[in-house]
């Protein structure tokens, strides 16, 4: 632990994940702890960002009031500075790899979702598809044809059979499945994570990985933990989050977060 306090007084910035880290994703309870660990850190002079699977769209109310310095959006494909609405970096699926994955997964008898910076239309809105994205996106329209119209940052396959989908060996150098509920995926760039988005960030600002903590509990944050100076898993966080942590803390619904700031001692 001592090694542990050391690291965490060289932090200058902090990333929160959203679903189960932030708030509970399948009820949307976020503790009023929360509001207060944003203040206590900008009083300590300490900058914050979301990193997130969702995209801007999907950054609820009440995160947004907390006021985030940065958004690190759709798994790092989408970067944020909040104040100036500054893109610091994007990385957009090209329209031929979007239909290549479209008849894959019409091969495949799957389901898909197009993800834009600040919108999301599915090819199916069905009970599969319900079940998985309602909780974090509540209903979204049909659009098989969306990605003609926006720029496409990432893709989600809604399917009974997730589990069972392979990358074919031509969209397997592109592309990379990463699941985070049993009817469905993020399809993301080969190179894309939240760690390439929040290392964006620490280049705009000049600063290195150890002045970085992220907490996290999914799949997607798995880069980030290799990548920070610091990683916090939440309680209920994957094994393999677990695994990887420097620190595991309480659950949201047991003030997680502040007990995590408070026992490496970043805030009072």
């Amino acid at each position: 632990m001592d090694k542990i306090l050391e690291k965490a007084k060289a932090i200058k910035i902090i990333f929160f994940d959203i679903d189960d880290t932030l708030r509970v994703k399948t009820s949307g309870f976020m503790p009023e702890s929360i509001t207060q660990v944003f203040e206590k850190l900008r009083e300590k002079g300490i900058m914050t960002g979301i990193a997130t699977g969702r995209n801007l769209y999907g950054v609820v109310p009440e995160v947004r009031d907390l006021h985030p310095d940065f958004y690190v959006a759709i798994n790092g494909a989408y970067v944020e500075e909040v104040k100036s609405h500054n893109i610091l970096y994007k990385n957009t699926f090209s329209t031929p790899l979007v239909e290549e994955i479209i008849t894959w997964l019409e091969q495949e008898k799957s389901e898909y979702a197009f993800v834009a910076s600040d919108s999301l239309k599915v090819s199916k809105w069905d009970k599969i598809a319900k079940e998985a994205i309602s909780p974090v996106y509540a209903e979204l329209e049909e659009d098989p044809a969306y990605y003609q119209k926006q720029d496409i940052y990432q893709m989600l396959t809604i399917s009974d059979h997730d589990d069972q989908l392979v990358l074919p060996e031509h969209l397997a150098q592109q592309i990379r499945l990463v699941r985070w509920h049993p009817n469905s995926s993020d399809v993301v760039p080969m190179a894309g994570s939240k760690a390439i988005g929040c290392q964006k960030v620490l280049e705009a600002l000049d600063l290195k990985p150890e002045n970085m903590l992220n907490f996290g509990d999914g799949l997607n944050d798995r880069e980030l933990f290799d990548f920070a100076g610091l990683s916090v898993a939440m309680k209920i966080s994957h094994p393999e989050i677990l695994e990887k942590a420097d620190y595991v803390t309480d659950t949201v619904e047991n003030d997680g977060i502040l007990k995590a700031l408070q026992a490496l001692k970043i805030i009072d």
